[in-house]
């Protein structure tokens, strides 16, 4: 009887625990949420918050295979062909002094003809607003349709610049930090970078729109200046381009190295302070279809050569472009210019290059 009552206690111990544990609240571990990027459609197709930020990234590029060749004027014929990866990063916020943005560009070149590669950096600044300071392209890059004309002179530097825009104006200034050899300097053991000011107005309305760029050179005080115009015309664009320059100076078109060389020395070599101070230029962008279009274009240019007339050539080209599908396109540009025949070997030259190009 003792060890049956003994068991009977035990088994309703038991169940008496069981009944308890089965009471007590079950504890769920929820599963971490997986950190998906969330699309950022403030500023434009392709940007995407950092993760637990407020700053949008956008990362694109492009992929490049060209062939370059050249005939005629003070060098050799010759043809080469490189490779390039273009890599593009940006990154803006929105603050309230406006957006803030920074923006990192890099090049990879690969050359065939003595095997090198070349990785450089191609652009890099910060803006807040229509402040902007860093290492970038000036107005002095943008040129006509076609890839064609000449009509500026260096183009990148680090500088320090303010922008206002609005209502189809636009209105700049820039502080630029002029390397030595962008002055005439090279080789000469002052390395202390001088300063340029250049400044940009310009309108679009419709399809008109216009622009006048000006530099001045604060080591050579001289200056340039240039006026662009383009215009909706047809089944396509018409642009038009000019520049005058007061004398040598770092935002003009300067020549040297194989360009104006003087043949009554022994060793012939480039003429000295030779600029363009006038050129005129002319584009038409054609759309022949939805993926291909082709651009003439057209350039005459006076040539100051110090002790000397001026010398006025002209030179022709047409740029062809085709996109084969999105995002890949080819391109073909030609272009003759006819030289002084006093300052070239030969003054029939040939230039041009076959372009494949992937976008992204």
């Amino acid at each position: 009887m003792n060890v049956k009552s003994l068991l009977l206690g035990s088994a309703a111990a038991v169940a008496a625990a069981s009944g308890a544990q089965a009471a007590d609240p079950v504890v769920v571990i929820e599963p971490v949420a997986a950190n998906y990027v969330e699309i950022c459609d403030a500023f434009g197709a392709g940007y995407f918050y950092i993760p637990g930020t407020d700053t949008c990234l956008d990362i694109g590029g492009y992929v490049r295979f060209q062939i370059d060749a050249s005939r005629g004027g003070n060098v050799a014929d010759a043809w080469d062909v490189f490779t390039r990866g273009h890599i593009d990063i940006s990154s803006k916020t929105e603050t309230e002094l406006g957006v803030l943005s920074g923006f990192i560009s890099l090049n990879a070149d690969y050359y065939s003809d003595n095997a090198s590669t070349d990785v450089y950096l191609d652009e890099t600044y910060l803006s807040l607003g229509g402040f902007q300071a860093g290492y970038f392209n000036s107005y002095w890059d943008q040129g006509l349709l076609g890839e064609i004309d000449d009509l500026n002179g260096q183009t990148k530097f680090n500088s320090v610049r303010y922008v206002y825009t609005g209502e189809g104006f636009v209105g700049g200034i820039s502080l630029d930090f002029l390397e030595p050899d962008m002055i005439g300097l090279m080789n000469s053991g002052n390395n202390v970078p001088h300063l340029g000011v250049s400044g940009r107005i310009g309108f679009q309305a419709g399809g008109v729109g216009a622009k006048l760029d000006v530099g001045y050179d604060t080591y050579n005080e001289e200056a340039a200046f240039r006026a662009m115009t383009s215009l909706a015309l047809g089944p396509g664009a018409l642009d038009l381009g000019a520049i005058y320059a007061t004398g040598w100076n770092a935002y003009a078109v300067t020549y040297g190295g194989n360009d104006f060389q003087d043949f009554s020395l022994a060793t012939p070599t480039a003429v000295p302070g030779v600029y363009a101070e006038w050129a005129l230029a002319a584009g038409y962008k054609l759309n022949v279809s939805d993926n291909f279009a082709m651009t003439p274009a057209v350039q005459w240019t006076s040539a100051n050569i110090p002790g000397a007339d001026n010398e006025d050539f002209w030179s022709a080209g047409v740029l062809f472009d085709y996109t084969i599908v999105e995002g890949l396109s080819a391109k073909l540009n030609v272009r003759y210019t006819d030289l002084p025949s006093q300052y070239y070997q030969d003054d029939q030259y040939w230039a041009g290059w076959f372009r494949l190009q992937r976008d992204f």
